[in-house]
């Protein structure tokens, strides 16, 4: 055991599909605390009772109800200091790009995600600067 255990960050991953939120805290490994929501509004409520410690927030982009994208445009206003990622499995470059600008989308990952992938993207986003909102 390290004599300096640092705390965990704290992940909020969105995805409408059960089998990929489990995925995603598989891949996530034991370095980070996953908080998994089904939803945008429950992603929103996770983020009123956790939103202070919450590092990085990676949502799937086409969801039931509120797409991805409007989640990240609260949250960019909202917690602005979270770092925030887009997962997405279709590739609407028009629909990503507006994602991008409105949301401050720090990266966009693409469907099925790895697990080397989603460990280098979440070291990546601990580290990054955090975009203000617009």
């Amino acid at each position: 055991m390290r004599e300096t255990q640092q705390a965990r960050q704290t992940v909020v991953y969105v995805d409408d599909e059960e089998l990929a939120r489990k995925y995603f805290a598989r891949s996530a490994g034991s370095d980070y605390e996953v908080l998994l929501a089904g939803c945008a509004d429950e992603a929103m409520s996770i983020l009123r009772r956790e939103g202070a410690r919450v590092a990085i927030l990676v949502t799937d982009f086409r969801m039931p109800g509120r797409h991805g994208d409007d989640l990240l445009r609260q949250v960019s206003q909202e917690y602005p200091h979270i770092v925030r990622i887009l997962v997405t499995a279709y590739a609407d470059n028009n629909a990503l790009l507006e994602a991008v600008n409105s949301g401050k989308v720090f990266r966009i990952l693409e469907k099925p995600l790895g697990i080397g992938t989603v460990r280098e993207v979440l070291a990546s986003a601990t580290t990054a600067p955090v975009l203000p909102p617009r």
